[in-house]
């Protein structure tokens, strides 16, 4: 997973210019941090390809969190990415249940079964390319800090999902009469 993760981000390709992209986001002199979780096979693959983009107001770190500061990373962060697609394209990514759990606005790449999560300008965004997360980045960050309405509805939307998502309501509302239903 973790080099969909970062290869979508870079487009799969090193004919994409994304010099020109990231300095459409940095255009403001924000520096924009990435933190990417993950312990992956092809963890330096990507580490490498993202120190040879030399980006100015960019910066990428790599870093695999205990199960504690996990959420407290997710709890600080404005926006929350999801690169993560079902071969089956029928389960949900765990991350974004941790996401919203945090209260963080998630982008996720569309596929077939996300929208039950991720309700499109309401608590994220969803993409089918690299260049439509770009300008779904430049969007929600215009203005930032002070002035991110979209951002802000989007971070309203999350949290509103994280207090009425819990997991043990979600039990007893639709695991535990299925499981009992069976049994």
């Amino acid at each position: 997973m973790y080099d969909r993760r970062v290869a979508a981000i870079l487009n799969e390709s090193d004919s994409t210019d994304e010099g020109v992209l990231w300095k459409e986001i940095s255009d403001g002199k924000q520096l924009l941090y990435d933190c990417i979780q993950g312990k992956g096979p092809e963890k330096e693959k990507y580490g490498e390809k993202i120190r040879r983009l030399k980006l100015k107001c960019v910066a990428f770190c790599t870093m695999w969190f205990s199960a504690e500061d996990y959420p407290l990373l997710l709890g600080s962060a404005e926006l929350g990415a999801c690169l993560h697609t079902s071969s089956s394209e029928l389960d949900l990514p765990m991350k974004v249940f941790d996401m919203f759990g945090c209260g963080l606005p998630v982008c996720a790449i569309s596929y077939s079964c996300i929208q039950e999560l991720d309700k499109v300008e309401k608590n994220g965004l969803l993409f089918a390319s690299s260049s439509e997360l770009a300008n779904e980045l430049l969007m929600l960050f215009k203005g930032f800090p002070d002035e991110c309405n979209a951002l802000l509805s989007l971070r309203n939307g999350a949290l509103e999902t994280s207090s009425s998502a819990r997991w043990d309501t979600e039990w007893e509302e639709h695991a535990k009469p299925l499981i009992s239903e069976a049994s």
